[in-house]
C-alpha cells in the first residue's frame, strides 16, 4: 500500500483504515498486475460539500496505474496485428495488420 503524497491520514475512521482491509485492497490491486493500491486522498482534497471525506470515512485509491496495466496484458494477448490505446474512459482496440 503506497500513499500519495499530502495525504492526510489523521483522525481517519478504522472502518477504511484498518491494515487489513487496506492489505486487502493492495492484495487485489496485484492480482492485476500492478505493484499495488496507492491511496490518494483521505481527509485531504476537494470533494463534494457533504463528502464522507471530510467526515474521515472514506479514502480514495488511484486506478490509472491499474488501467495500464491492464492494457500491457491486452497488447501482450492480441499481439501485433492490433492497436490497444488507453482513452479518458475506455480501452480502444483496433485491428490493424502491420
Amino acid at each position: 500500500m503506497q500513499f500519495k503524497e499530502g495525504v492526510n491520514f489523521t483522525d481517519i475512521h478504522e472502518a477504511v483504515s484498518d491494515p487489513t482491509l487496506l492489505a486487502g485492497l493492495d492484495y487485489i490491486f496485484r492480482k492485476f498486475g500492478v505493484e499495488g493500491a496507492v491511496i490518494t486522498s483521505a481527509r485531504d482534497g476537494k470533494h463534494n460539500e457533504d463528502s464522507f471525506h471530510y467526515k474521515g470515512q472514506a479514502i480514495d485509491l488511484r486506478t490509472k496505474h491499474v488501467l495500464e496495466a491492464l492494457t500491457k496484458q491486452i497488447k501482450e494477448y492480441l499481439g501485433t496485428d492490433y492497436d490497444v490505446v488507453l482513452e479518458s474512459d475506455h480501452i480502444h482496440i483496433e485491428w490493424d495488420p502491420k
